[in-house]
């Protein structure tokens, strides 16, 4: 989409009051690229705005007037920064602070103005004018080597170590060095570092000491850290990062459009744009590079830098950062086996659920429904009406034939939605039919059954359909009554591991494989048969007996 096609599709939603939509729109739009930097920023805290005000009014905090308040201010600040892009004046000098309460600012400027000069104020108000403007480098309170340039989009800022040895360790001349030969491999975009020239690097240096720090230097990061000793006496390094201007990574929300395309959604994460990295100094440049690239636009060198990092498995900060920037980055590239295979590692040892809905929406398109549904659980278990996941997971569950929870989870999409939806609607009457069908062949086995017990053929499609139907503690039985007669049967054992599977039995899972292995059938030929993972857990995680049926 070029830039004008999004002014007018923002103008559109703004003017059919979706301001949420037109936000996403915008901020998506914005991170492209690099030369948008600042109205990212600016439509950032309109979309923050926004949110605070949908909360609040949610949770009853603010009064309907406040609320209409609140929601005029961040439509007026998104048509604000449109008119900036679409005038191409892309470092607008302003802010959007609050407004001032009508009839009190000029009583308030008044008074101010008394003060000023009862106190002398004439030398300070005359010093504050020569402050710089928002978005320079005050030189005088930044203590670097050498200044930024103003044409740099990306600034980053360094700090010696403290260090706590008997010997002087300066490991961020090391990250120095580097960056020097980083910097310059970006891609179209203008980066520079420059390091804090301070008289002893050994005083204490608080995280807010460091993002103070980085304001004054006009920084978009600041690097800084420990060196010390563990109980063995060897050298541990504690590499501290903070990106400026965002407290959390902005990361991409996958969803479905018309069943088959895949879209990126901007939202806040959980993950923090600050934290702690113990690893060697070697890998902490990995990490820190790769993040580098991504907040600066890009994407090819922040794939190279973090497919070759190795992510601490107890450090979730760390692993998270990694993963989730890492899948964005492949996604903007349009590599999705990459990103799918980032999230994989990522949900090996964390169980993030953004990471699972995007690995959900990605498994749903390369055909794995039953893995794609048991994703999209896991977040659905922290957004139960995220209405866009409950229709992939009952098109998911469709496509597995799991019927009941397909009817269930697109019922429930129909009623979030009221307007009419054809496509959902076609869904629905699919799922019906299916159903219908599937009680007809079941209860024909069933009766299949009454004249002759030992008719395997009847059990094993009693199984079936019962799976079909949600009628999991049927499935089991029918499967049991097939062992009784045949006891190495591996269709059987298949059947009751997913009927287990599917109402989130994990012990009963378990055992069963092992049944099966006593019965001289291995794990290998049961993986091979069941359209998931059997070392994967399932993402629902309730007893079988709690399953409805």
């Amino acid at each position: 989409m070029d830039k004008a096609q999004l002014i007018s599709e923002v103008k559109e939603l703004l003017g059919n009051a979706e301001t949420e939509k037109a936000l996403n729109r915008l901020t998506d739009f914005l991170r492209s690229s690099p030369k948008y930097k600042e109205l990212h920023h600016l439509a950032l805290q309109a979309r923050a705005r926004f949110r605070k005000a949908q909360q609040d009014e949610i949770q009853g905090l603010a009064s309907s007037e406040q609320t209409k308040l609140s929601y005029n201010q961040a439509t007026r600040q998104v048509l604000q920064v449109v008119q900036w892009l679409e005038e191409g004046n892309l470092n607008p000098d302003a802010s959007f602070a609050e407004e001032a309460k009508p009839g009190r600012w000029p009583w308030a400027m008044g008074a101010i103005a008394l003060i000023l000069i009862l106190a002398g104020g004439w030398y300070l108000w005359n010093k504050a004018s020569q402050q710089p403007e928002p978005g320079e480098v005050a030189l005088s309170d930044c203590l670097i080597d050498e200044p930024f340039p103003a044409n740099s989009d990306f600034n980053i800022l360094l700090r010696p170590f403290q260090n706590l040895t008997k010997e002087e360790q300066k490991p961020h001349l090391i990250i120095a060095s580097k960056l020097d030969e980083f910097v310059t491999k970006l891609n179209n975009v203008k980066c520079d570092f420059g390091t804090l020239d301070v008289k002893n690097p050994n005083d204490f240096f608080s995280n807010a000491d460091a993002e103070t720090t980085a304001q004054k230097c006009n920084a978009n990061l600041i690097i800084w850290g420990i060196v010390d000793v563990d109980k063995s006496d060897s050298i541990v390094v504690q590499t501290k990062y903070k990106f400026i201007k965002q407290d959390t990574f902005e990361v991409y929300k996958l969803e479905l459009k018309d069943g088959s395309e895949i879209i990126k959604v901007p939202t806040l994460s959980i993950i923090p744009t600050a934290s702690t990295i113990t690893q060697s100094i070697i890998e902490s440049i990995q990490l820190l590079f790769g993040l580098i690239a991504y907040e600066a636009g890009d994407r090819d060198n922040a794939i190279e830098m973090l497919k070759a990092y190795e992510p601490p498995p107890n450090d979730t900060t760390t692993s998270l950062a990694w993963g989730m920037v890492l899948g964005d980055a492949y996604l903007d590239k349009g590599q999705e086996d990459e990103a799918w295979e980032t999230y994989n590692q990522l949900l090996k040892t964390h169980d993030y659920p953004l990471a699972r809905n995007n690995r959900g929406v990605l498994n749903y398109k390369k055909g794995n429904y039953e893995e794609a549904a048991e994703d999209l659980s896991v977040f659905l278990e922290i957004k139960p009406d995220n209405v866009e996941a409950l229709e992939i997971r009952g098109s998911a569950y469709l496509k597995a034939d799991q019927l009941k929870k397909a009817r269930t989870d697109l019922q429930k999409v129909r009623e979030i939605r009221t307007a009419p939806n054809p496509e959902l609607n076609r869904k629905l009457e699919e799922v019906d039919k299916k159903i219908r069908e599937e009680e007809q062949t079941k209860a024909s086995a069933e009766a299949q059954l009454e004249a002759n017990p030992n008719n395997l053929a009847a059990w094993d499609q009693k199984a079936l359909s019962s799976i079909k139907l949600g009628d999991y503690k049927e499935a089991v039985k029918a499967g049991e009554a097939i062992l009784q007669r045949d006891t190495d049967n591996v269709d059987a054992f298949i059947k009751i591991i997913k009927a287990y599977r599917n109402a989130g039995d994990t012990a009963k899972v378990e055992e069963t494989i092992r049944r099966a292995e006593a019965a001289g059938i291995s794990r290998r030929q049961l993986g091979e048969a069941l359209p998931f993972n059997l070392i994967q857990r399932p993402a629902t995680r309730f007893p079988i007996k709690q399953e409805k049926n």
